[in-house]
């Protein structure tokens, strides 16, 4: 948005501060500016935009998303321990908020994507829809209706129905699609991701739509998608993903180096003083106990009596010594994080194939089967429901760290898990339900009338998003 440019064109690189004081994110050059608009190049652009996109998948939504879900738990009476019980307000998330449209944002994507356009490159142009994708669709995850179609024309930009910005994300995601099977050099080895070739990316951009139509299930099923059915939905969910990531080496994945401003952002929260606060949460702990699963080693460290265990926040503190951190072997500077992955598209392909109609719970089971046995798992049984739950318990696990655990969540409110309680503390208006959105960031509440006061984002949908029109139990 126009007004917020000199603001935010220093955020390329990804400089992420969390409230006034606590920095999530610091590092030499993270304020540089990169993105002049008389000087730099698409490829000189398109180094920002990757840098601030994976910022903002690894950042403090994601760090917000994995308490919330129990994976992990906040403790120590700071920041992190309050974002888990729920203590949040329109400076929380405000970085966060601004980070979408401004440098590195979707102001930069634009200027990558015109100059595509114009050379003409094709491919270069379908990985930058890629990316706009990516963060709108995430934007619209978290805080629903969004400024998307007037943000980079108006001082006041409308907010933008969450259901149309999907719309609208799906067709940017099948542009990009016919234009990466197009002529262009592309990005060529600026792209961190590839390398610039473009079929993996063109089955990332299947997996994202079909991720982005699950996100619309509940949607369809309350009749706010006109005619479109459930069962609509479900199965082109998995024509998309019958198309989408085929192994892991396609996963949508962060490149990060050893230099301290290119590290993985989980790597250097843990590095801060606030890092200590961060600790595995019991729920994943105990599931992943329970069938011995091999990924523990990599996302947690052994509690002090050598075993894994983590904190529940509806009990308070614990022993330390029964704690596990958040330190596996994936805790480390320049781990890639995945952000989109053959993991997560073997598991659309369960859910929509136990959901759909006619329901398929062989095909569902295969493609569970599948991701397990990647993961050093076992093969599982089962049908219906109980199914259903198996399928989403290993999403759970599988996506570690990812926002899409929390969608995946309410969705299909699984794993079923007790959220932080009003009797232990909990504000009261969230009514024992996990929080269903973010506020609104409070730079854009103070410069842009369309967007709502904090108390009417509270008192809206039970403060839910549109496409999550009925609370989890």
């Amino acid at each position: 948005m126009k007004r917020s440019l000199p603001i935010a064109l220093a955020l390329a690189s990804v400089g992420l501060v969390i409230g006034a004081c606590n920095p999530f994110l610091t590092g030499e050059g993270l304020t540089n500016d990169p993105n002049n608009p008389t000087t730099a190049t698409r490829e000189a652009l398109f180094m920002g935009v990757q840098a601030t996109t994976w910022g903002q998948q690894e950042s403090s939504v994601a760090l917000t998303s994995c308490m919330w879900m129990q994976q992990c738990t906040g403790n120590g009476g700071r920041f992190v321990e309050e974002f888990g019980k729920y203590v949040i307000d329109e400076n929380s998330h405000n970085f966060d908020f601004n980070s979408v449209y401004t440098g590195g944002g979707l102001i930069d994507i634009r200027k990558i994507e015109a100059s595509a356009a114009a050379a003409p490159d094709s491919v270069f142009l379908g990985v930058a829809q890629i990316y706009e994708a990516l963060v709108i669709g995430t934007a619209a995850d978290v805080w629903g209706d969004i400024p998307y179609s007037q943000a980079l024309n108006s001082n006041a930009p409308a907010l933008d129905n969450q259901l149309a910005v999907y719309d609208s994300v799906q067709a940017l995601l099948s542009r990009a699609i016919v234009n990466l099977n197009g002529a262009g050099p592309g990005p060529g080895d600026r792209d961190l991701v590839f390398a610039g070739d473009p079929a993996p990316w063109i089955e990332v951009a299947h997996t994202m739509k079909a991720r982005y139509f699950l996100h619309t299930v509940e949607a369809a099923g309350a009749g706010l998608l006109g005619a479109r059915t459930v069962a609509q939905v479900y199965a082109d969910a998995i024509a998309e993903a019958t198309l989408g990531i085929s192994a892991s080496a396609g996963d949508f994945a962060a490149f990060h180096g050893q230099a301290t401003s290119e590290r993985n952002v989980w790597f250097q929260f843990s590095q801060t003083t606030f890092g200590i606060d961060l600790v595995a949460g019991k729920f994943l702990v105990d599931l992943m106990n329970a069938r011995s699963d091999p990924r523990r080693a990599e996302y947690f460290s052994l509690d002090g009596v050598g075993e894994y265990g983590g904190d529940d926040v509806n009990i308070g503190p614990l022993d330390p010594d029964s704690v596990s951190a958040v330190d596996g072997t994936r805790n480390s500077p320049t781990f890639r994080q995945r952000f989109v992955s053959y993991a997560e598209n073997e598991l659309i392909l369960a859910e929509a194939y136990n959901r759909g109609t006619p329901a398929n719970d062989a095909l569902a089971l295969t493609h569970l089967n599948t991701e397990r046995a990647a993961a050093g798992l076992g093969s599982t049984a089962g049908a219906g429901v109980a199914l259903l739950d198996s399928i989403m318990t290993e999403k759970y696990v599988a996506l570690f760290e990812n926002i899409e655990v929390w969608n995946d969540y309410r969705r299909t409110c699984l794993p079923a898990f007790t959220p932080y309680l009003t009797a232990n503390g909990a504000n009261p208006a969230y009514g024992d339900k996990v929080p269903g959105r973010f506020y609104y960031g409070a730079n854009e509440r103070n410069t842009n009338t369309n967007i709502p006061a904090p108390s009417a984002q509270l008192a809206a949908n039970g403060f839910r998003n549109r496409n999550d029109p009925t609370a989890c139990p």
